[in-house]
């Protein structure tokens, strides 16, 4: 038979083995400030899958549209992988970037069956989208008469414009995904 003390030194190891978090002291504002922590981890992993759905979304309209219409892709397979480790850059940031506050705590907590995704995530998505592929669109079916480029390599240079209006276009949603 082992003894009480020995029974909780066990139960307490078990306890730490199957723990996420281990707070080490018994001071209640170290709970607030996990607490704080990680709703704000939770509030940042959400604007960056909203900022990531944003950009696939749009580049997978532009090259699909851009390949049913003209037949030509204007964002190649080299620009689209560039672009994913750049937005993955700027995600990273975001994670890191914004300190908790204190009006988190007064925030309930998100219930089992709440949405990840929610509808205010839902029509920023798709109204940047709309926006991103309005300007896109544009450029792509009215690009002659617009920059009013000639000769041998007008289509070059299209792709290449396209490409950075799309860039531009991915860092100006970063200010409305992270803010």
């Amino acid at each position: 038979m082992m003894h009480p003390i020995n029974c909780l030194v066990f139960y307490n190891m078990v306890a730490k083995g199957s723990a996420d978090v281990i707070i080490v002291d018994d001071n209640f504002t170290t709970i607030i400030n996990v607490a704080k922590w990680g709703r704000v981890v939770d509030i940042n992993i959400q604007k960056f899958v909203q900022f990531q759905l944003t950009v696939n979304v749009v580049a997978l309209m532009v090259n699909f549209v851009s390949t049913c219409i003209p037949g030509s892709d204007p964002l190649t397979a080299v620009q689209l992988l560039w672009v994913n480790k750049i937005m993955d850059m700027f995600g990273a940031l975001a994670l890191t970037s914004e300190p908790p506050s204190d009006e988190l705590t007064e925030r309930p907590p998100d219930g089992r069956g709440e949405n990840f995704i929610t509808r205010v995530m839902w029509s920023n998505i798709i109204g940047q989208s709309i926006y991103q592929l309005a300007v896109l669109g544009l450029l792509m079916f009215d690009w002659k008469q617009l920059l009013k480029i000639r000769g041998p390599g007008g289509d070059s240079v299209f792709n290449n414009f396209i490409f950075n209006t799309f860039v531009f276009c991915q860092v100006s949603i970063v200010t409305v995904c992270f803010k």
